[in-house]
């Protein structure tokens, strides 16, 4: 014979379970999230103090259909004797101030110190100007990452950079305390003795 209450304790139960499943995806959420912001400011600085990569924002579109306004750029140090036409650098305009990317239409000068003629992809002319370069690497682009610039001209302002600092620290902050916290073994609960 069935107890009446059996089918309310399954119901029960199916709701408990139905609403442990928000609760666990959450956390899932949370922590991928987590670990793949940290993954990638780890991955950024890794890339920048081992193998000396530099990410640049795309200001203009001097270089479109190769990148376009709000990209960003990956480069990587080339030695100076080793470049070539074609090649697209990075580097500043003698009188200003800002870094172009801009490929290589000519070499000049010497080996250590290269004199560059420039052009942009979707200019009609050569750069008016000619880059001598003193430093004995220049970055080269390696690849473009689309929109990735806005972010990255966001986060030059400091109180941006700040504001994910501070929610990055809190992130890791959280889940290591909740980490350490799931670890610890349960207390069992002590009861106080009652007199007979």
């Amino acid at each position: 014979m069935h107890s009446p209450h059996g089918g309310r304790h399954k119901a029960v139960r199916r709701t408990a379970a139905v609403a442990v499943v928000p609760a666990i995806a959450g956390r899932v959420v949370r922590v991928v999230l987590t670990t793949a912001i940290v993954g990638a400011v780890l991955a950024i600085g890794a890339g920048k103090l081992v193998l000396h990569l530099g990410l640049s924002p795309v200001l203009t579109a001097s270089m479109r259909p190769s990148f376009a306004p709000g990209d960003a750029v990956l480069t990587r140090p080339v030695p100076v004797s080793r470049l070539r036409p074609g090649m697209v650098v990075v580097f500043v305009p003698p009188g200003h101030t800002s870094a172009y990317a801009h490929r290589i239409v000519a070499v000049g000068g010497t080996p250590s110190r290269p004199v560059l003629t420039t052009k942009g992809d979707a200019n009609p002319a050569v750069d008016h100007w000619r880059v001598t370069l003193s430093s004995p690497t220049v970055p080269q682009v390696v690849t473009s990452v689309p929109k990735a610039g806005y972010l990255l001209v966001w986060l030059r302002e400091p109180r941006w950079r700040a504001a994910v600092i501070g929610v990055l620290g809190l992130l890791v902050t959280t889940a290591l305390t909740r980490s350490v916290l799931r670890s610890r073994p349960a207390t069992p609960s002590r009861r106080p003795a009652h007199a007979l």
